[in-house]
C-alpha cells in the first residue's frame, strides 16, 4: 500500500504526506482495451474530464497494475448524467502497446436507467 500512496503522491504533486489526502480509488463501469489504449467507463454527473482522475501504474511482476483514483469529485447536475468514458494511451501509462496489464480499481456492473 505504501508504493500507491507514493505512487499518487507523485502524480498529485504533493509536498508531504502530512498534508495530502489520498483520491478514493474509482469504481469501473467498464473497460475496454485496444491496440493503443484503454477507455474505462466512470461515473458522471455529466461533468466529468479526464483532468479529474489520477492514474498510478505500478510496473511490479508478473505484470503492471494501473490505478485510476478520482481527485475532483463530479458535483455538477447535468442531463448527461450516468457515465463518462475516459481514455489513456498505452504511451500514457508507461506501457507499451499491447502489453498485459491488471486493473486495481473494483469493476461494477451498470445498473442501468
Amino acid at each position: 500500500m505504501r508504493i500507491w500512496l507514493a505512487g499518487m503522491m507523485a502524480l498529485a504533486g504533493a509536498g508531504s504526506a502530512a498534508a495530502y489526502t489520498v483520491p478514493p480509488i474509482e469504481p469501473i463501469y467498464g473497460v475496454t482495451v485496444g491496440k493503443e489504449a484503454i477507455t474505462v467507463r466512470v461515473a458522471s454527473n455529466g461533468c466529468t474530464r479526464k483532468s479529474d482522475l489520477t492514474v498510478a501504474v505500478a510496473k511490479n511482476p508478473p505484470r503492471p497494475m494501473v490505478l485510476i483514483a478520482r481527485k475532483h469529485p463530479d458535483t455538477c447536475r447535468s442531463v448527461a448524467a450516468g457515465h463518462a468514458e475516459v481514455v489513456y494511451s498505452f504511451e500514457e501509462l508507461g506501457l507499451d502497446a499491447g502489453q498485459p496489464f491488471a486493473l486495481a480499481n473494483p469493476l461494477v456492473g451498470d445498473p442501468g436507467p
